[in-house]
């Protein structure tokens, strides 16, 4: 249960980013007060201050871990007199898990105690402090709040807000010391080869209904929701979290074995908090299994069906994507071959081949999907069309369909194969002839992306084994739906023309369209041998210079392009480089910024990893408004593009 938001909220929280300074005054989410228990500073070197969040009803802000997406709140004290440093507290959160992302919160309210280290003892101190906050609801706002406090020399009696004060006090987890105090900490895996961290701690009761486990470490993994359990013999409550990484146990021993685990311990109305440093697993320790629970119900917990339901509609739409000529092509030879004569049985048989050939193809890209993150290499849709092997194959294999198709030559079966099957249609495929078009459909189909393909492509590589072969099913069977329409619905067929020579015209036209795709895939193989080319008036992107641009003021348009990638070029040419867009995005202060990904580039893989994508296209905007980007739709409109280039400029 941890994706939709490698899709919804990673892309939220980019589509909604912090400005230098708000452009217009706009609606707060939050009423934000910084208060001080005290009336003045005393003779005390650290003075007791308060950032009091009141945000609107069901609205949340995040953790200073904030789990899979968010941002922990940002202080700046700058401009403030006689302060030393600030150490901000942070009261015990609570779990959101929504579309398969874990996410750690404050709902409604919440209190940040700050200790302020004086310079001077006994001096008065003027405190200026500006807080960059994201506040969510079923969008992400960056919220931006300046505010100032006075806390005069003299005695540090009771202020009007101690009791406030206090009530925040409470509210932070304790020191897990004494009754209450962790032991120990292991890795484990269990029979799905997951990776958890299990660890144990002394409590004299058993812990709440709700009860929580917070896991960090300065290795900057992400941790799921715990299995906790009690044992009432020993007082001992164990915690097992697992750990999102493909990294084998024994690399993720020895990355975690470099500093404690801060753990923070969420039991109803307490909390506790504390370090403990990984340790051998204990002899006698139990095995990783769920009780009464089927190892396939718990992995099937990890998807949402959202995110099924997403890469549903991915495949489905990814028919109707620029790609879809050549695999069109295919279709319409398929439906024409039966020319309405084939009985149910055969019609039925023919087209769940070719769906067959589809969804297997799937599995074989999450086969080879999976061993390339488990050796560690960058993954993503599409890549293998940065492979000249790959390209050179591919193009052999569309001219060979279309020589075929233009008939200068059959493909008989082997005779031994022949004499043992009743006799066919002199034009109609093989079973195995149809299954392939299924295969050939999935390959043509895969330079393409298409609404909701990110999502659920981004969500399932971002996770295990079992994730992407169950994404990868569903996606399978969307772009497969067609094909099972037509075979459970066979009265289509009665709408077909009869067989004719229009149909080997039809082969000759379809077999064009092919060599079209051929000549396309030879120009990928030949410029996979040159540098990367950056389009006439863009820059080569340089993520580390962004900054600096929108520092400036400036509006920075990144692309993230291929040579391979059909809804890239169809994105460049009906909309980014239409007349009336191209002008207004040529302005002196927008910068165009380009990054060619036909060839590997781990730099720009990583680039995408930042927000949760795997694939392209890629369109982000970055500006003043939003030094953090505006992340565009995979189809761009531009509306769209508009919309974003004003709200980064800040207008």
């Amino acid at each position: 249960m941890r994706i939709f938001l490698t899709f919804c909220l990673l892309t939220l929280l980019s589509v909604q980013s912090f400005a230098a300074e708000p452009p217009k005054p706009r609606e707060d989410h939050v009423q934000a007060r910084l208060y001080s228990p005290v009336t003045g500073t005393g003779d005390r070197e650290t003075v007791p201050v308060a950032l009091e969040l009141k945000l609107q009803p069901n609205w949340d802000t995040y953790w200073r871990t904030p789990g899979d997406a968010g941002l922990p709140p940002a202080l700046d004290w700058k401009g403030s007199e006689n302060l030393k440093s600030a150490i901000i507290k942070f009261p015990v959160p609570k779990r959101q898990t929504a579309f398969g992302l874990e996410n750690i919160i404050y709902l409604d309210e919440v209190t940040f105690p700050v200790d302020i280290a004086v310079e001077k003892p006994g001096a008065a101190l003027k405190l200026k402090v500006h807080a960059d906050l994201l506040v969510c609801n079923n969008i992400c706002v960056p919220e931006k709040h300046d505010l100032t406090l006075d806390i005069p020399a003299g005695e540090a009696n009771a202020s009007e807000d101690a009791s406030a004060y206090q009530k925040a006090l409470e509210r932070l987890p304790k020191p897990a010391e004494g009754d209450f105090h962790f032991e120990r900490a292991w890795l484990d895996f269990d029979p799905a080869n997951k990776n958890y961290v299990v660890t144990e701690a002394a409590a004299p009761d058993s812990p709440p209904k709700g009860a929580d486990l917070f896991v960090e470490h300065e290795a900057g993994l992400t941790y799921g929701k715990p299995a906790i359990s009690y044992d009432k013999k020993t007082k001992t409550i164990s915690f097992r979290v697992e750990i999102f990484s493909n990294d084998p146990l024994d690399a993720l021993k020895d990355k975690l074995g470099k500093a404690p685990f801060t753990l923070t311990y969420a039991g109803g109305d307490s909390g506790f908090e504390g370090t403990v440093s990984l340790s051998e697993k204990p002899a006698g320790a139990p095995p990783l299994v769920t009780p009464h629970r089927a190892p396939l119900v718990e992995k099937m917990e990890s998807v949402s069906l959202k995110i099924l339901l997403f890469a549903l509609l991915g495949g489905l739409i990814l028919n109707l994507m620029p790609c879809v000529l050549p695999v069109l092509s295919l279709k319409v030879l398929s439906v024409v071959s039966h020319g309405g004569k084939d009985n149910k049985k055969t019609i039925f048989r023919n087209f769940m081949a070719s769906s067959a050939g589809i969804i297997v193809s799937f599995w074989m890209m999450a086969g080879a999907l999976v061993a390339l993150k488990s050796a560690g290499e960058s993954v993503g849709w599409g890549i293998q069309f940065q492979h000249p092997w790959f390209l050179v194959m591919l193009t052999l294999i569309v001219l060979f369909f279309a020589a075929n198709m233009w008939g200068l030559f059959e493909i008989p079966l082997p005779r031994f194969i022949a004499k043992n099957i009743p006799a066919k249609h002199e034009h109609e495929p093989t079973l195995a002839g149809h299954f392939l078009t299924g295969v050939f459909a999935t390959l043509l189909a895969t330079p393409c992306s298409a609404p909701f393909l990110g999502t659920a492509i981004g969500f399932a590589l971002a996770r295990g084994s079992f994730e992407i072969f169950t994404i990868f099913t569903f996606l399978g069977l969307g772009l497969a739906l067609p094909y099972i329409a037509l075979a459970v619905s066979p009265k289509l067929f009665k709408y077909m023309p009869k067989p004719g020579k229009w149909m080997v015209n039809l082969k000759k036209v379809l077999a064009l369209a092919l060599l079209l795709t051929a000549l396309w895939l030879a120009n990928v193989v030949v410029t996979l041998q040159t540098m990367p080319a950056i389009d006439d008036g863009w820059e080569k992107l340089d993520q580390a210079a962004i900054p600096a641009l929108v520092q400036e003021g400036k509006t920075v348009v990144v692309d993230v392009t291929a040579d391979w990638c059909l809804t890239c070029k169809a994105n460049k040419k009906f909309i980014l480089e239409q007349k009336a867009l191209a002008e207004a995005m040529s302005h002196d202060n927008i910068v165009k910024m380009q990054g060619d990904w036909t060839s590997n580039d781990e730099a720009i893989a990583a680039y995408l990893r930042q927000f949760g994508r795997y694939g392209i296209p890629f369109n982000v905007i970055y500006g003043p408004g939003a030094p953090d980007g505006i992340v565009l739709p995979e189809l761009l409109t531009e509306k769209a593009v508009r919309d974003a280039l004003d709200e980064a400029a800040g207008e």
